[in-house]
């Protein structure tokens, strides 16, 4: 299969992956942002970085509507750019993020100091929290503008602009730290007035080039279009909610010495494997995104064919990774996290096995979320996430045991990718599209 739908899809060629790189290195650059706030404002205030990191788990509702947002807004208009012209969709997109990032600011102002001093007290972070929060507030327009944009470029094929971009935005957020941390004696606001002033920076430059090289920019979305696109935007918010308030109810469960045997091992090999899964799953998470605009556009017959070869081709792959973490499971522990036992080689291990699984699942979400189904995957995704992944962990830490509590990374992975297949040969009237040996499951499942 070729980048161009070729229907024999017999091969992706290197246009079909022009752009993933550039994205996974898109996804590595926002990390290591906040890496950079967090150690320059370690230099400045010991409570900086817990108050740093506490303001970004209240904004929960930001990140959220960041990654729903850009997860729609790409399948769009990678189909208005298939289609030829997607200049109008990109400028309705970044309209209507716009008026998104405002209600969210408002959001913010209101409740993100009150929620920082419910839990930690009026003191010491929540002080620092409170004295940031319009900075950071007046900030979410433009936050919500520039990962729009982003995703605009990533659709219509010019990675390697976000990259650089993406690149500029890093040395400049150092610069301006430096700037309003060290000479200007911001304090902790001062970092959250370098981020306001690069995202007005930031704005105003990738929003002439779209004007320039796609005809985009701010518009008034319209309000058909913008409900439609909203509609999606919430069921795609509402699954990646519901995995955010699933990891933190996990974490919860393993740190209470309430369930199960009160074992301060447990908890700490769980943190630490939690870091351990956020690098491991952080390629499938782009490739998820990557492939729902890849396949945006096409028709059935041409996606078929396409998950086949992916999935033949990306298995073997996902299989020598889990080997290689089983592998090397015990080293890791005992280097990097100091961590060894049960509860760390159980994790290590379901890790690994989740790996195939998640790898054929996210192409069948990609190819799902393509033709618009995002409440289909929602729903898919969080039934099976609570109601079996839930339950595994709480039977799992009861009884003590690592393998059953952990099977929360397997069995729902698994089960989610069997209902694709199902809701895919139902809508598409087609077969399963990934082929042997995952057929032979499918058919056994009907």
């Amino acid at each position: 299969m070729t980048a161009g739908g070729d229907a024999s899809g017999q091969r992706v060629d290197r246009a079909f992956w022009r752009g993933f790189p550039a994205l996974l290195l898109a996804f590595a650059v926002a990390q290591l942002m906040q890496q950079i706030d967090v150690g320059m404002l370690a230099r400045v205030d010991p409570q900086a970085p817990a108050a740093y990191v506490l303001l970004l788990r209240i904004a929960v509702a930001d990140l959220v509507a960041m990654m729903a947002f850009g997860a729609v807004a790409s399948v769009t208009i990678a189909q208005a750019a298939r289609d030829g012209d997607p200049g109008p969709t990109i400028r309705r997109a970044l309209g209507l993020a716009a008026i998104l990032g405002a209600g969210l600011g408002g959001l913010g102002l209101v409740l993100y100091g009150p929620a920082a001093r419910a839990i930690v007290g009026p003191d010491g972070p929540a002080a620092l929290v409170a004295a940031a929060v319009p900075w950071f507030a007046a900030a979410a327009p433009l936050r919500l503008v520039n990962a729009g944009a982003a995703f605009a470029l990533h659709a219509t094929g010019a990675g390697g602009v976000v990259v650089r971009w993406k690149l500029g935005e890093l040395v400049g957020k150092a610069a301006l730290n430096g700037l309003f941390l060290f000479v200007l004696d911001g304090g902790f606001v001062g970092c959250f007035v370098a981020g306001l002033l690069l995202n007005l920076l930031s704005v105003g430059w990738v929003l002439r080039y779209l004007r320039r090289t796609q005809g985009g920019g701010l518009g008034w979305p319209g309000r058909r279009w913008a409900l439609d696109l909203l509609r999606k935007t919430a069921w795609e918010a509402q699954r990646v909610a519901s995995g955010q308030i699933l990891a933190l109810a996990t974490v919860t469960l393993f740190a209470s010495p309430l369930i199960g045997a009160a074992d301060p091992g447990r908890f700490n090999a769980f943190a630490a494997g939690s870091v351990l899964a956020t690098l491991v799953f952080a390629p499938f998470v782009a490739f998820l995104r990557f492939l729902a605009m890849r396949f945006a556009g096409r028709p059935a017959s041409d996606v078929a064919a396409l998950a086949g070869v992916l999935w033949r081709r990306g298995a073997p792959v996902a299989l020598a990774l889990a080997a290689l973490l089983i592998l090397s499971g015990d080293w890791l522990g005992a280097a990097l996290y100091g961590q060894s036992g049960p509860w760390w080689s159980g994790l290590v291990t379901a890790l690994s096995l989740s790996l195939p699984i998640r790898l054929a699942a996210n192409i069948l979400r990609a190819a799902s979320q393509a033709s618009g189904a995002f409440a289909q995957v929602a729903r898919i995704d969080g039934l099976l996430g609570w109601g079996v992944g839930g339950p595994l962990i709480l039977l799992g830490l009861r009884w003590n045991l690592p393998a059953v509590a952990y099977a929360h990374l397997v069995v729902p992975e698994a089960l989610a990718l069997l209902w694709l297949w199902r809701r895919w040969a139902a809508v598409n009237g087609r077969g399963w599209p990934l082929g042997w040996p995952l057929r032979r499951v499918g058919r056994a499942a009907r």
